[in-house]
């Protein structure tokens, strides 16, 4: 069922507004590959992820960082192209208290880790940085 409903502006003028009362469930499905890039939210959850015996991978960004939204499509596809590696996301006005422990004071920054062991760092919009050290690291 559709409902009509006038709204005005500053000049009293009268515009027509469509607005559905009901909306039907539409299902999606990704087409991506397997591997997903999961946000971390406080510290132990960060500490339990980064005790993996896989490398894993941790985006340390902003949503008002310009550089972190232009590097986030490569690191979504480094993300598909590396299935056996762990990618991770910290905002870090979310979460000061992981970019806290371990001094994290620009961004982007990306950090490696294994076993618990912080591997290499790659600080800046630095794609082709971050997947050296993905090389590098996954061995």
């Amino acid at each position: 069922m559709i409902s009509r409903t006038a709204l005005r502006t500053a000049t009293a003028s009268r515009a027509t507004f469509v607005r559905p009362l009901a909306f039907s469930q539409v299902r999606f499905q990704s087409t991506a590959g397997g591997n997903t890039i999961k946000h971390l939210t406080n510290l132990h959850e960060f500490e339990v992820a980064m005790k993996a015996d896989n490398l894993s991978l941790v985006d340390f960004f902003a949503t008002w960082c310009g550089p972190c939204k232009a590097v986030a499509p490569h690191v979504q596809k480094l993300s598909e192209k590396y299935n056996n590696v762990k990618f991770y996301k910290v905002d870090v006005d979310e979460s000061p208290d992981i970019a806290g422990a371990l001094g994290i004071s620009s961004m982007p920054t990306f950090v490696l880790f294994k076993n618990g062991k912080g591997l290499g760092k790659v600080v800046g919009a630095d794609p082709r940085g971050v997947e050296e050290a993905i090389k590098h690291f996954n061995k």
